[in-house]
């Protein structure tokens, strides 16, 4: 008996184990992408278009048949750039127990990196032939950095000499996967039909606001007109998803030491050149029968403005602007939402434009500031209004750039550029025009005696244009320094001594002021 039992348990040892059913996902039955811009990029920069630092959160919804059992569930298609610790699979009867993330994605990246200490072709351009022309060659480096190859006995580089040159592969190494795929592990106690729901944080993706402001003849009110710019660098196109952008700044914990998680793309492959192209001797061998040194690199191609406006008559972009369909802001804790009233294509490797928000007769009224420190001035013009109904805004203003156009003989010409932060509802909005050519601030500062502590300066406004203008002035001191007597009314702004007037057309407006050195002695 106890021999019958010990053969069974032999048996049993050497059964095989239960194998394991692989059921694949190609793709999301209904997608969902929300795009958060990238905190640490100021509103002064536009996006980086090829490493956008913000990221997305993608919710996507897939029916899958599980069999009884153990099993592989393969999500094919998901986000190039996902951070699988973030993925979350729900709907799941008997939960997770693995997951998987299969990284070696087919990408110029690598494809350069599996090619390393392989022979490679280079196809190159003749220079003196102007044709290409294939050569062998043993590829030296990773793909951190410039490209190092090695032509029988000399080295060379690779887009360095400014002519077109490029790798060919043989093939497609094995275990490069075309689509970005998530497996999960599962064991289920019947078979069954689930709709599962995956969500996770991709990198590869950023958002901005892009303001055109059409200032009107009064010089007091603009028609207001804004665009999401939506960015992605990924691999994988989500068609049709229900998109949405957030804004505000969120808190981002770095988990190292070196910061936040760098999301760039792991696809990009960033070459480099070396500083001084004399150490490649296969370089000047091929140059030589020219006569002289290769030729500077072609100019790098025009970058495209984040938005286009089209100037007809009298006006700033035509009808699509008045057309297009606006975002719908919503709460989100601390932060704004903006939901897309229609589904939206966010493709791989593109830009696109949703209509913000479309705010006509917004009252936005020149002023000249000026900050003054002893006899330095700095005077620049300012488009301020209140973000409220009565001003025709009234809505959260996502932090972005902005385009100002001003009618001149009729047509809408740009006068100039600016940015702005977020701004909430009854905040003030101001779009910093630059140092402006009509307007100009001058202080000149006396000193009665060697020893008397008090100066007194007088700050003098010039106006060329032919309409009165608003003029503030921020007098900033020093710790030591005391505000002694002003000719004018002086109140506080930003920690200064502040004065407000009107300067008439084509007149001057003047203050007389002391300040006085309480330092002790």
């Amino acid at each position: 008996m106890r021999a019958a039992l010990l053969l069974l348990l032999v048996l049993a040892g050497a059964l095989p184990a239960r194998a394991q059913t692989v059921v694949t996902s190609a793709g999301p039955d209904k997608v969902s992408v929300t795009l958060y811009r990238d905190p640490n990029r100021g509103t002064q920069s536009a996006i980086n278009r090829s490493y956008p630092q913000g990221f997305a959160l993608i919710t996507e919804t897939r029916t899958v048949t599980i069999p009884a059992g153990p099993a592989v569930i393969r999500f094919e298609g998901v986000a190039g750039n996902i951070l699988p610790e973030s993925a979350l699979v729900s709907g799941l009867p008997d939960g997770v127990e693995e997951k998987n993330l299969d990284a070696n994605l087919l990408s110029p990246r690598s494809l350069f990196d599996r090619a390393l200490g392989r022979r490679v072709l280079v196809r190159r351009t003749n220079p003196a032939t102007g044709k290409a022309q294939l050569l062998q060659a043993t590829l030296r480096s990773s793909a951190d950095g410039a490209a190092v190859l090695q032509f029988g006995g000399a080295y060379g580089d690779l887009r360095c000499s400014g002519l077109p040159e490029a790798i060919v592969y043989d093939g497609v190494p094995e275990g490069l996967s075309a689509k970005p795929t998530l497996s999960v592990k599962t064991t289920a106690k019947a078979q069954r039909q689930v709709t599962l729901t995956l969500s996770y944080l991709s990198g590869g993706f950023d958002w901005q606001a892009d303001y055109v402001i059409a200032m009107r003849n009064n010089g007091q009110s603009a028609d207001l007109f804004a665009w999401i710019t939506l960015a992605s660098t990924d691999v994988t196109s989500f068609v049709d998803a229900d998109t949405q952008v957030v804004a505000g700044k969120i808190n981002r914990v770095a988990n190292s030491n070196y910061g936040p998680r760098n999301f760039a793309s792991a696809s990009y492959l960033p070459l480099q050149c070396w500083p001084l192209p004399e150490y490649d001797l296969y370089t000047r061998e091929r140059f030589a029968a020219r006569g002289g040194p290769p030729p500077p690199p072609p100019p790098p191609a025009p970058v495209a403005p984040a938005m286009d406006i089209i100037v007809t008559g009298n006006r700033v972009a035509a009808g699509m602007m008045a057309e297009a369909k606006m975002a719908i802001a919503e709460e989100l804790g601390d932060l704004k939402l903006y939901r897309f009233p229609t589904r939206v294509t966010v493709a791989s490797q593109s830009q696109k434009q949703v209509g913000l928000m479309n705010k006509p007769g917004v009252k936005l009224a020149p002023v000249y500031v000026s900050d003054i420190v002893r006899e330095n001035t700095q005077t620049a013009l300012l488009l301020r209004g209140k973000n409220n109904a009565a001003n025709g805004l009234g809505a959260a203003m996502p932090a972005g750039k902005a385009a100002v156009f001003s009618d001149v003989g009729g047509q809408m010409l740009l006068v100039g550029e600016s940015a702005i932060d977020d701004k909430a509802v009854d905040e003030v909005v101001e779009f910093r025009m630059g140092r402006p050519q009509s307007v100009s601030a001058q202080v000149v500062g006396t000193r009665r005696r060697p020893d008397d502590r008090t100066t007194a300066y007088v700050l003098t406004v010039t106006n060329d244009q032919p309409w009165p203008v608003t003029y503030e002035a921020k007098i900033h001191l020093y710790d030591y320094e005391k505000m002694a007597r002003s000719s004018g009314r002086l109140g506080r702004k930003d920690g200064a001594s502040f004065w407000m007037t009107v300067v008439p057309a084509n007149g001057t407006a003047t203050l007389s002021y002391a300040v006085r050195d309480d330092r002790k002695r």
